[in-house]
């Protein structure tokens, strides 16, 4: 699914490194679900929408998952760990041993050629608690059985602008099958421009289809990168779990934010084009932008010591 960032001129008066995130789609649905349960403390659901029924695709056993991003025009990024979000049914404890990932410089299906990485390395550096719960609306597939994984892989890529493709898999300690949910959208099948694919057993890479809604997914994950911008080195992150919603818009515009760049200490700022901030936000439902001239801005959502960066249309 390709989510663009566009070129912009930010922190042109220090050149102090910070980290930043890149998203390619959300995956929590909130901490009270449909049929109106409350998540475990500190947790929140990643909840099945309207008629999808895949909870989750496989990405162990021979199968592989790969979605795309996009390197904006006149940046460069330097990518140090890529993070994805999987769950083993059942398991209470962290399940994964090993990830294996690499990024083609086009769709892996037609012939895109692997740049970074490969699939015979273990990259995996750190496996933490997701905070989320993988679960249907109802009946017995509904519950707490699937607790979500962040699992970080530790992958350098230096890249050039243009389309790109990240491919992995992935091992368990008990070698039992492990899932990866897709991009989660409330009331959404999946998110606009979805096309992630899966290579199993037929030896062919096929579309990654919801077998419900039968609609094309997109696979969340989280890359870390820095980028030089009118010559000052900044570390960001594309998140796939963050989402900007109306965008475009003509008043304002709310996000879907991770729990992790949810606090009393987050910031969310606006800059134009030109890399001048113009308006900043404390945490909040809603934020209004209806004074703003019509065009492209860059939201960068800090917190926790970490900045994650999206684009919106202001029409």
């Amino acid at each position: 699914m390709k989510r663009t960032l566009l070129p912009f001129a930010a922190v042109l008066f220090s050149a102090a490194m910070f980290a930043q995130t890149y998203s390619n789609g959300p995956l929590s649905t909130g901490a009270t679900s449909s049929n109106g349960t409350a998540a475990p403390s500190g947790y929140t659901w990643s909840e099945l929408q309207v008629n999808n029924t895949t909870l989750g695709s496989g990405a162990t056993l021979g199968n592989n998952l790969a979605d795309d991003f996009v390197v904006p025009a006149n940046e460069k990024w330097s990518i140090s760990t890529i993070d994805f979000f999987g769950y083993q049914t059942g398991a209470t404890t962290q399940p994964f041993s090993k990830v294996f990932a690499q990024i083609h410089n086009g769709d892996p299906s037609t012939g895109g050629a692997v740049v970074a990485g490969n699939l015979s390395t273990n990259v995996m550096t750190a496996a933490t608690d997701g905070k989320m719960y993988r679960t249907a609306q109802t009946g017995a597939s509904f519950g707490t059985t699937r607790r979500i994984w962040k699992l970080t892989a530790t992958l350098n890529a230096a890249l050039q602008p243009g389309t790109y493709w990240v491919q992995f898999t992935t091992e368990t300690t008990n070698g039992n099958a492990a899932f990866f949910p897709p991009v989660t959208v409330v009331g959404q099948p999946a998110p606009a421009g979805a096309n992630a694919k899966q290579y199993g057993s037929t030896g062919v890479w096929q579309d990654l289809m919801d077998t419900g809604s039968n609609t094309q997914q997109a696979v969340p994950f989280v890359i870390t990168y820095t980028v030089q911008t009118m010559g000052v080195d900044e570390t960001r992150q594309y998140d796939s779990r963050i989402v900007v919603y109306p965008n475009p818009t003509s008043d304002s515009f709310k996000l879907n934010l991770p729990a992790d760049s949810k606090s009393a200490a987050t910031t969310v700022e606006l800059y134009d084009m030109s890399g001048k901030l113009v308006k900043t936000f404390g945490l909040s439902d809603s934020y209004d932008i209806k004074n703003l001239a019509k065009g492209a801005y860059l939201i960068k959502v800090k917190g926790n010591g970490i900045a994650k960066a999206l684009r919106i249309v202001k029409n």
